[in-house]
């Protein structure tokens, strides 16, 4: 039987090298939702999720190599698999050129395959000289590649994220949560949207029952002592309204709480009474609000501040996205998005740049109008910096720094994402624990068991704030906890002082070391 080895590019990311760049960190909340929060990002890094999910679901003996250095890549490829998959997005085009010369030196006789967005660059196959490229579902595309039945049954591999540190404080003890894969992509087909595109427009499931999502709940839960769950992969999780409503049904009857994130459209997430989705564990939904001047029809119909404001009266935090620099934004009317945006009071928020990518009809669209920057490096493509297309109405350096003002006006005026969220957990807890319906008197209890545990980070907080207003919002919110769940002890200020102490260390080594974060090298062995 053929053996596999699938691996993510290497290792040192978020530094500026041949293969790199600083912009381009591996972290969800550090380099996109939180960016420029500093010391207030919660850093989080993540399994490769899709490698795990071919991984377990081919029939050959498969080794899934997560985040190795160059040297250790090397040393894998040594014991000659018959198959060497490299998953990457485009911004890490380079590393992938070198793991392929690097395999073709040590391994002549592997057939080497690339996948993920990185497969959708024009020409790849040519350009690197590999045996194959996996545009779209992975697991189809390996099976049968391996000769396997097209015939399989999802098995859910045990994927999660890792907290590695809260306000500067490393987290040593392993504080993992659980990523359950329930599908693929998205069939609304926005023009932006690589993940759509890179899937067919279709909506791929792979766990079909609400029923098998909450077996793997129990499952994954008892692994890992953890009751937060992010179901990844699938775009748009309410699409199947079926799916969700059993989903909803057996976690009220069991009485279990848990903190549950999902990607969902604001059209369907208004179609839901925010108290449904409270009382079955939705804590955070991040919704594309992308722009009010642009007719993408999940938007059209929905007030967004109003479907937040009562998401958050439930204690349901969002992360909201928004475009800049789609075609109609002139530097008058870019502002009036983002001050609406931030009208909206989300937890967490992204303003990521309008951003043609291989595969996406916008790619194909400004291609075809010549408007793609000739000779643009691929590793810049991570539209967290500049953009790599042509604009009529801003120059590259303009664009970056619109974002970097975007996130910034974000972070000045609505406080750290991480107090923000300790905000809307008691949000929820004041609102839900004198309501008629069991499920959400159990639900404000839940969430005031979490709010009361976090007095001591925003006492370190309010010290840590940068300026005079974030202070004052950061005192309003321990204010408010102090009044619901009394004061803040002298222990818990002892913490708060040791939580200071970290912080100004951290912001002395990010402003004047680094403010990378490399991710742990991990090796998973499948069927073997």
């Amino acid at each position: 039987m053929s053996r596999v080895l699938l691996t993510s590019v290497f290792k040192p990311f978020g530094v500026d090298n041949r293969y790199s760049r600083r912009d381009s960190k591996i972290e969800l909340f550090h380099n996109q939702i939180t960016k420029y929060q500093g010391l207030f990002s919660i850093r989080t890094h993540f399994n490769s999720f899709g490698l795990h999910a071919i991984a377990n679901n081919i029939e050959a003996p498969a080794t899934v190599l997560d985040f190795p250095t160059r040297s250790r890549f090397r040393k894998e490829v040594a014991k000659g698999y018959d198959y060497i998959g490299i998953g990457s997005i485009a911004p890490n085009f380079q590393k992938v050129k070198r793991m392929v010369m690097d395999a073709r030196e040590i391994s002549p006789g592997s057939k080497v395959v690339i996948g993920g967005f990185c497969a959708s660059i024009p020409n790849l196959r040519e350009l690197l000289g590999v045996d194959y490229v996996c545009v779209g579902e992975g697991i189809s595309f390996m099976r049968d590649l391996l000769g396997e039945s097209a015939d399989f049954s999802f098995r859910q591999p045990d994927t999660f994220s890792e907290t590695r540190q809260v306000l500067g404080v490393p987290v040593f003890w392993g504080d993992y949560h659980p990523y359950i894969i329930v599908g693929l992509g998205c069939s609304y087909g926005c023009d932006f949207c690589a993940p759509s595109h890179f899937f067919g427009r279709k909506h791929i499931r792979f766990m079909k029952t609400g029923e098998q999502i909450f077996n793997e709940m129990l499952r994954l839960g008892k692994k890992y002592r953890s009751n937060v769950f992010t179901m990844i992969g699938d775009d748009n999780f309410l699409l199947d309204r079926r799916r969700t409503r059993e989903l909803h049904d057996l976690i009220v009857a069991s009485g279990k709480q848990y903190n549950i994130f999902i990607f969902a459209s604001a059209d369907l997430v208004a179609q839901w009474d925010p108290a449904e989705l409270a009382e079955m564990g939705i804590c955070n939904i991040w919704i594309g609000r992308e722009t009010k001047f642009a007719g993408y029809g999940k938007n059209s119909s929905v007030n967004m501040k109003d479907l937040v404001a009562g998401l958050r009266r439930h204690g349901i935090k969002t992360i909201l996205s928004s475009i800049l620099l789609l075609d109609c934004h002139t530097k008058e009317n870019v502002w009036e998005d983002i001050e609406d945006h931030i009208a909206v009071k989300p937890v967490f928020s992204q303003f990521s740049f309008y951003s043609p990518l291989p595969g996406t009809a916008l790619w194909d669209r400004m291609s075809e109008e010549g408007r793609i920057i000739p000779g643009f490096a691929y590793e810049e493509m991570h539209a967290f910096k500049q953009p790599w297309y042509t604009h009529p109405h801003f120059t590259l350096g303009e664009a970056e720094k619109l974002q970097s003002d975007a996130f910034l006006r974000d972070f000045h005026e609505l406080g750290p994402g991480l107090v923000r969220f300790i905000e809307v957990d008691l949000e929820g807890r004041m609102n839900l624990k004198n309501s008629p319906r069991k499920s959400l008197r159990e639900r404000a209890d839940f969430l005031g068991s979490q709010v009361s545990r976090y007095r001591a980070i925003l006492q370190a907080s309010e010290w840590l704030a940068p300026t005079r207003r974030i202070k004052e919002y950061v005192r309003d919110v321990r204010s408010r906890m102090e009044s619901e769940f009394g004061k803040t002890t002298a222990f818990e200020k002892t913490e708060a002082a040791g939580l200071f102490m970290f912080g100004k260390k951290q912001e002395l080594w990010m402003k004047y070391i680094t403010d990378a974060i490399q991710p742990k090298t991990r090796l998973t062995r499948y069927h073997q």
